[in-house]
Parts: C-alpha cells; structure tokens; sequence
C-alpha cells in the first residue's frame, strides 16, 4: 500500500548508514520489506540548511540505509539526529 500523505519522524543514523522507521508508522502505512520509499533527510545539527532526498529499499528489520555518497557530501556520523520524510507517492514492490 503507498503512503497517501508526508511522514516525517526524527531518527538517529546507526551504524552502516541505517535509519529506523517507526513501528507505529510501518504499522499505518501498512508497509512491508522491499518496498521502494521516497525518503528527504535533514541533520538536525546543521547551522545551514542542507537536505538530501533519496529512494531507499525498506528492509526485514524495518531499517532503510542512507547512501554512502550522501553521507559523505552532508559528513554525517553515527548517532547523529535526522528529520526524516517519507515522501507520498508511488512506491514499487521488487
């Protein structure tokens, strides 16, 4: 089932570039692994604004994985806090 509106969380980035989706968002949307999200993320300890929107694969665990060269250009570590979006839209199944 595709999101119908804009989901936005805070998550921190783990460790190998995962986020974790929320339980109670997972659950809603009804969304299972290998769907294809639109996803906008925002560090949160930026003095300027700068975010990056990328598709991502939902895993078994519930965990997307934030590319590597995104987290180079926006020199994000583990730990850190992100605002997440999960963008509405048509998402495919693989």
């Amino acid at each position: 089932m595709p999101l119908t509106e804009n989901v936005s969380f805070h998550a921190l980035l783990q460790r190998e570039n995962r986020v974790q989706i929320p339980v109670e968002v997972r659950w809603k949307y009804m969304l299972e692994h290998g769907e294809i999200l639109r996803v906008k993320i925002f560090p949160l300890d930026r003095h300027f604004p700068s975010s990056e929107e990328f598709h991502a694969r939902l895993h078994k665990n519930g965990r997307i994985t934030v590319p590597w060269e995104l987290v180079a250009r926006l020199e994000l570590k583990p730990g850190i806090l992100l605002a997440v979006t999960l963008i509405a839209g048509k998402t495919a199944k693989k």
